[in-house]
């Protein structure tokens, strides 16, 4: 029996049509037919991530020059209100000195400082440093630049009221005979040009002493009133017009440029008790002589009356080379003072100067005390002083008033300045020496070191309103003589010498800068010059910086606009199924030959 309900058979055709319409579409859901567009979104997803990463960049480095500008206008901001700067030089080049540091921590008033140059002039440099410092160190230092070529009302008028002398040069341009103005009040102080630099033909060098003419100028009108100063005359001194190592010129030169007005007094002369009654300090320098009685006597009262003193000693020898009394003897003890007799030699080897027999010239050891204080480091010596042939001073038990000395006269308070190491000895008899093959540590000693070569001493004041007088004893005459302000190595003897001075009269240190390394002779730039290196530095080299930086940026952008329309025409040419045109475009992406095969 045939069953009517089977299915009918199909052969394989028609079943293969009849399964065709039903399995394209699953095929299509395994397997899109738009592979190679999938692919092709990449790129352009990832050229639209890279224009947001692109843009997020440039937002930061906008913000980051923002910010680099800022802390740059800040910090300029800092730097001019808190001016600071270190000075790396081995010399100390760009370094202020101790007495500018002590004038200016010193002001209690207002200072001008008027500049009267060129910013052409050579000095013009290391002058604006100098006064920049200057400023930085103390609000009270006003300066202010006049330039005769920018400014000629202003610099007319300004030396009218100054009473300068002004003029014109062979060019036509406004010159002046000041190189700066220190004014305070109706005080006014004039630098000139010579007084900042020296040339030095020599050695074709610049020598600048802007420093020495400046605080100079700030002391001078500061306290207008000058010291008096007496310097003994008569018993064999040194002269103080001689300028030679063994004159006091040198000496009488710095403490001119320091407000002091020095002047010979012959002290065994009765008409000098006028002349002393007005000096507030007198120098005995080394007399040769011994001194008398009354110039003693005189002496004596101005310490009293509450003058200073300044006296060098160095051993003296008769003609039988043994020791002999200076004369001075009761003003030393009147201060409870008094000089050992014999000549000093130092045998520290690193005291010791290679002269002579060796030892009796030597490097002189600073104790502490306000003369010294320039001198040490803490314990350490930065400087040490210089003496040749000296004598040793000491201490008396207690100090005796002199034979006509008043009862009530008060004790005096010491302090020893400069001393000796203890490998020091000294010699009595001279003449054992004489003998040029002797044998200096063969020689007998007649003491033993160490010892005081230099005292400090300040006598009480008999009441409140009376001024105490003061004494700076040295057992060596060659501080003060010429050698010390003619060589440049001694520095430290010239700033004890300085300091005493000032301690002795209770003003500020003496002006006394250290030299400094000479420069090169600068090249000088006219107003021409200057402005046409404003427009080469300004203009020119700014506008070709940016017209380079035009033409690259235009040659980039060119190149990047051409790679993007290339993959554009290389996916046309693929979608007409033109294969080598779309390989010569060169922009067929991951797999796009391939599919143009298939294709």
């Amino acid at each position: 029996m045939k069953r009517t309900d089977a299915p009918p058979p199909s052969n394989g055709p028609a079943s293969a049509d009849a399964r065709g319409p039903s399995s394209a579409p699953q095929s299509s859901s395994r397997n899109p037919p738009s592979r190679r567009g999938g692919r092709a979104e990449k790129p352009a997803r990832r050229r639209a991530e890279g224009r947001g990463l692109a843009r997020e960049l440039g937002v930061l480095s906008a913000i980051g020059v923002l910010a680099a500008t800022l802390i740059t206008v800040c910090t300029n901001v800092l730097v001019a209100r808190f001016y600071q700067r270190w000075d790396v030089t081995s010399s100390g080049l760009y370094t202020l000195s101790a007495p500018t540091l002590e004038t200016l921590r010193g002001l209690a008033e207002s200072v001008d400082i008027i500049v009267f140059q060129s910013r052409s002039d050579p000095d013009f440099g290391a002058l604006q440093r100098l006064v920049d410092q200057y400023r930085a160190e103390s609000r009270l230092i006003n300066v202010r630049y006049v330039d005769p070529d920018r400014d000629p009302a202003e610099f007319i008028a300004l030396s009218n009221r100054y009473r300068l002398s002004e003029g014109r040069s062979e060019g036509g341009r406004l010159v002046s005979d000041a190189a700066l103005v220190v004014a305070r009040g109706d005080a006014r102080w004039v630098v000139g040009a010579e007084d900042i630099s020296q040339f030095d033909e020599e050695h074709g060098l610049v020598e600048s002493r802007v420093e020495q003419a400046v605080t100079e100028g700030l002391r001078q009108v500061l306290d207008p009133t000058p010291v008096e100063v007496c310097v003994s005359s008569g018993l064999g001194e040194p002269a103080l017009d001689d300028a030679g190592p063994t004159g006091l010129a040198g000496l009488a030169y710095t403490l001119r440029r320091n407000n002091y007005d020095t002047h010979p007094v012959d002290l065994a002369a009765a008409s000098s008790d006028l002349a002393l009654s007005r000096c507030d300090l007198v120098i005995v320098a080394a007399p040769r002589d011994s001194m008398g009685p009354g110039a003693v006597q005189r002496l004596m009262l101005a310490a009293r009356r509450g003058k200073a003193l300044f006296v060098s000693i160095g051993p003296s020898l008769g003609d039988d080379q043994r020791p002999v009394q200076s004369g001075l003897e009761p003003l030393l003890s009147m201060f409870g003072l008094r000089a050992k007799p014999g000549l000093l030699f130092e045998r520290e080897p690193d005291a010791v100067l290679p002269v002579g027999l060796g030892g009796e010239a030597f490097l002189a050891m600073p104790r502490p005390h306000a003369i010294t204080q320039g001198l040490l480091s803490g314990d350490e010596a930065r400087y040490r002083v210089l003496l040749q042939l000296a004598q040793a001073l000491e201490p008396l038990s207690r100090a005796p008033a002199a034979t006509d000395a008043p009862a009530s006269d008060p004790p005096a308070r010491l302090s020893p300045l400069l001393g000796t190491s203890e490998r020091a000895f000294g010699v009595l008899n001279a003449a054992r020496l004489a003998d040029g093959d002797v044998e200096l540590d063969s020689v007998e000693h007649d003491s033993e070191g160490p010892f005081s070569v230099a005292f400090a001493a300040e006598l009480g004041a008999s009441s409140k309103d009376k001024r105490a007088g003061r004494l700076v004893l040295l057992g060596s005459a060659s501080p003060l003589l010429g050698t010390t302000w003619q060589d440049a190595t001694l520095a430290g003897t010239r700033r004890f010498v300085e300091s005493a001075v000032s301690w002795l009269v209770s003003r500020p240190t003496l002006v006394s800068v250290p030299e400094k390394p000479g420069r090169q002779v600068e090249l000088r730039f006219t107003e021409e010059s200057l402005a046409e290196v404003v427009r080469y530095v300004l203009v020119y080299m700014p506008g070709t910086a940016l017209a380079l930086g035009a033409l690259i940026l235009y040659r980039r952008r060119s190149a990047s606009a051409a790679r993007g329309k290339a993959p554009a025409r290389g996916k046309a040419a693929l979608e007409r199924g033109n294969l080598k045109e779309g390989v010569k475009e060169g922009s067929l992406e991951e797999g796009g030959v391939k599919e143009g095969s298939a294709k």
